[in-house]
């Protein structure tokens, strides 16, 4: 138990300052896919400080084949993306949490950190609910295909690859098409699975599988 502060329960889980500083919204964006010849993709660049421990998660909206969805970190900026190698539109949708100081509310609770930052308040949204999707190992990976009940959002990762044999000038040649996470909301239900970067027709002649899990969130509390 911390020597002073608070402990709060968040959704069964202790939260106890200052030992303990959580994650919460930074923003919430909303991107509309473009095409590019047959490929559709949507990306966003948002401003982070670098001193702002950050994470995303993902979503898009129902598309026939998987669309991918990925993240990555440079310096003071989250980017987020998507691509349907199939040219498929679709909207993108990617909630930033970080942990950074909050602002004080007009009323209600405010916790400050030994610190002195503020790191919790009653408006705060905190990143929480996490879920695990896939079993580690055999199940996890490439093989992960579940639709659950509601919006979800994904953290996107690498899950696998798939391997397919081209003909390139009559030379039969094998490409690895890498597979992301993929998480489509139709408006009710989220289907959460693999997604591939290409469309490459051919031979699938094997694949490889990283076997992880991957995590989501159910987005009702940040939309």
């Amino acid at each position: 138990m911390a020597a002073y502060g608070a402990l709060i329960n968040v959704n069964g889980n202790p939260f106890v300052t200052p030992n303990s500083t959580p994650f919460c919204l930074y923003r919430k964006v909303v991107v509309n896919s473009v095409a590019n010849g047959t490929y559709q993709g949507a990306s966003a660049s948002i401003p982070v400080n670098a001193s702002y421990p950050a994470i995303a998660f993902c979503k898009t909206s129902n598309t026939a084949q998987p669309t991918y969805v990925s993240a990555i970190r440079s310096g003071s900026n989250v980017m987020v993306s998507s691509g349907n190698p199939y040219g498929q539109a679709h909207t993108l949708t990617a909630y930033i949490f970080a942990i950074f100081p909050q602002t004080l509310p007009e009323w209600g609770i405010a916790i400050w950190d030994a610190a002195g930052r503020l790191v919790l308040t009653n408006e705060s949204r905190v990143l929480s609910d996490l879920v695990t999707i896939g079993t580690p190992g055999n199940n996890g990976g490439i093989n992960i295909d579940q639709t659950l009940s509601g919006s979800y959002a994904v953290c996107p990762g690498i899950l696998g690859a798939t391997l397919i044999q081209v003909m390139v000038q009559g030379q039969p040649q094998v490409i690895a098409a890498t597979a992301y996470t993929g998480c489509r909301f139709n408006g009710s239900t989220s289907r959460i699975s693999a997604a591939s970067s290409s469309n490459a027709s051919g031979s699938v002649v094997g694949s490889t599988n990283n076997g992880n899990a991957i995590i989501a969130i159910k987005t009702d509390p940040y939309d």
